[in-house]
């Protein structure tokens, strides 16, 4: 991560391997078609059990809470 960005394109961190940082000190996400990884800011790499699916017919991500 440079200056608040990502420095690997999407399609690298989807794509790559899966953290092995001891400490993560701050995640962020990145798209994919189904849904949305979890990705450590540190290395940008994806969180192994980062996956969530997007949730609604619209293809937006809406929480439980919102239905």
């Amino acid at each position: 991560m440079k200056n608040g960005k990502l420095i690997k394109s999407d399609i690298e961190i989807i794509n790559g391997p899966f953290c092995k940082c001891k400490n993560i000190k701050s995640v962020t996400s990145v798209n994919g078609e189904f849904g949305y990884w979890d990705v450590c800011c540190e290395c940008e790499c994806r969180l192994e059990d980062g996956f969530h699916y997007y949730n609604h017919y619209d293809g937006e991500d809406h929480d439980d809470i919102d239905f």
